[in-house]
């Protein structure tokens, strides 16, 4: 015969599942995170406000050709950005994996701790990383996104510790403002973990350093040992000329554009994007700050921006990249006071080459950028 102890326990298991399920059953059903759209891809102006249910977009071209979705009313269709907070319910314990996917730059926080950052120009790109969250509780997450000019996208999934592949959030999980009988997990308690890089590890380096420093102005006196050591110093900041390279020209020069019948194409020398991306680099400024000297000195004259690209990889995406490459350039030249209606940006991938890509001396000539007289 079972002992009476035995039979305490066992109800008293049943009784702690029962009051774990009711909670479960009891826990109101989320709506979404509130997100805000900003004018801008730095959130400079606020244009909307609102609970999306999850965030799964994918603003695309307009049937046209020449304009973009827009995210909502009085939302930009190009150079937005915008923020979505609230707070993530953890259905089950365990490991859990978030990934997102966007066009341009998205990172996203959960419980307090950045997980993930891609905050840069770029085409379609997916990132995961992976957290530990506990049942039960409400974990504060947001989420910030930027677009630079032509496609968006923008997408947070998950993937719980029980399935096999990431899926959008359901709204079920996503709170815009907590339930009154939920318990968040407090941002302060995430913040220990979000500290590995400590400050007192660095501060034995300036001690250490300068403890020897003392002697050795002591122990300096030694003619023999100073005087080469200060004549080496002296002489290597007179052999090497740093203020040229670090003073580079505001203005590249460029050929005369007046000069140029109708049709005639340029290539802008000294214009550099980061690898793969149409993220320009800012030694590429001196070229167009002269190109845009250039075109307010001739109001009348029009261009087209042409971006082009060797053949090397999938000539979709290299059509992509060099119509990419040409709306940042157009974009530029409109940020320094040229009318849009000056200007067309237009991608030809790796159609027109201009070097033989078999050669891979003369390939980097076909990864170009062209502005052709219109």
């Amino acid at each position: 015969m079972l002992p009476a102890r035995y039979f305490r326990n066992m109800a008293f298991g049943w009784l702690l599942l029962f009051s774990f399920s009711s909670a479960a059953q009891s826990r109101p059903s989320g709506t979404g995170l509130r997100g805000q759209y900003y004018e801008g891809q730095n959130f400079e102006k606020l244009a909307l406000t609102r609970v999306d249910p999850g965030i799964d977009f994918n603003w695309t071209i307009g049937p046209t050709g020449d304009h973009f979705v827009s995210p909502g009313p009085g939302v930009p269709g190009e150079w937005f950005s915008a923020r979505w907070k609230g707070h993530l319910y953890a259905p089950v314990t365990g490991v859990y994996t978030f990934r997102m996917t966007m066009d341009d730059g998205m990172r996203v926080w959960v419980g307090g701790q950045r997980i993930l950052n891609s905050w840069q120009n770029q085409a379609v790109s997916s990132y995961t990383a992976q957290i530990a969250l506990t049942a039960g509780r409400y974990y504060p997450i947001r989420v910030e996104y930027y677009q630079a000019g032509q496609d968006s996208r923008a997408a947070l999934a998950w993937q719980l510790p029980t399935t096999t592949e990431p899926e959008p959030i359901p709204a079920a999980y996503l709170y815009a403002s907590l339930p009154t009988t939920a318990v968040p997990v407090p941002v302060a308690a995430s913040k220990p973990a979000a500290q590995p890089v400590r400050p007192q590890p660095a501060a034995p380096r300036p001690s250490v350093t300068m403890t020897p420093l003392e002697p050795a102005v002591v122990v300096g006196r030694r003619p023999v040992a100073a005087a080469p050591r200060a004549a080496r110093v002296v002489r290597r900041p007179q052999a090497t000329p740093l203020p040229p390279k670090v003073t580079p020209p505001d203005t590249v020069p460029l050929p005369d554009l007046s000069a140029l019948s109708k049709g005639a194409a340029v290539t802008l020398p000294n214009l550099y994007f980061t690898q793969s991306t149409a993220a320009l680099l800012p030694s590429s400024r001196p070229t167009l700050n002269e190109l845009a000297r250039r075109l307010r000195e001739q109001p009348a004259m029009r261009l087209e921006i042409a971006g082009h690209t060797d053949n090397v990889g999938e000539a979709a995406l290299n059509l992509r990249l060099s119509e990419q490459r040409a709306r940042v350039v157009r974009q530029y030249l409109v940020q320094q006071g040229i009318d849009s209606v000056r200007l067309a940006a237009r991608g030809y991938g790796g159609t027109r080459p201009v070097a033989d890509n078999r050669d891979p001396q003369q390939r980097p000539r076909n990864r170009r950028v062209e502005v052709v007289v219109q």
